[in-house]
């Protein structure tokens, strides 16, 4: 890995985002599953590319800022990075949706 890569990339930083993704995306299954609450495949699915996505969303958007604030790149490739990453997070999401269409039904309805 390059040093200028390594710079951009902090570990201390890693944890802290990896582990607030992990929080963030795998807690709301981790609680259901604790309650003894049937876990079903989709929401596993989900929770992970839940994890995934936040994870990467964060690593990436804090190392394309910190690129920025080190000159490295335009403040217009900044926000171009972080809008590309956000794209990518949201489709992801729709196409899970599409995948597991009964179970956000019936979500939807409470049951």
């Amino acid at each position: 890995m390059s040093p200028i890569l390594n710079s951009l990339l902090d570990l201390p930083i890693l944890i802290v985002v990896w582990a607030f993704a992990l929080a963030f995306g795998g807690g709301p299954l981790l609680l259901r599953f604790l309650n003894y609450k049937p876990v079903a495949r989709c929401a596993v699915v989900q929770a992970v590319s839940h994890v995934v996505a936040i994870g990467c969303w964060l690593t990436f958007g804090t190392a394309a800022i910190n690129a920025f604030e080190r000159g490295l790149i335009a403040l217009s490739t900044s926000i171009l990075v972080v809008a590309c990453l956000f794209a990518v997070v949201a489709g992801g999401s729709f196409l899970i949706a599409r995948w597991c269409p009964d179970e956000q039904q019936g979500n939807r309805t409470g049951h």
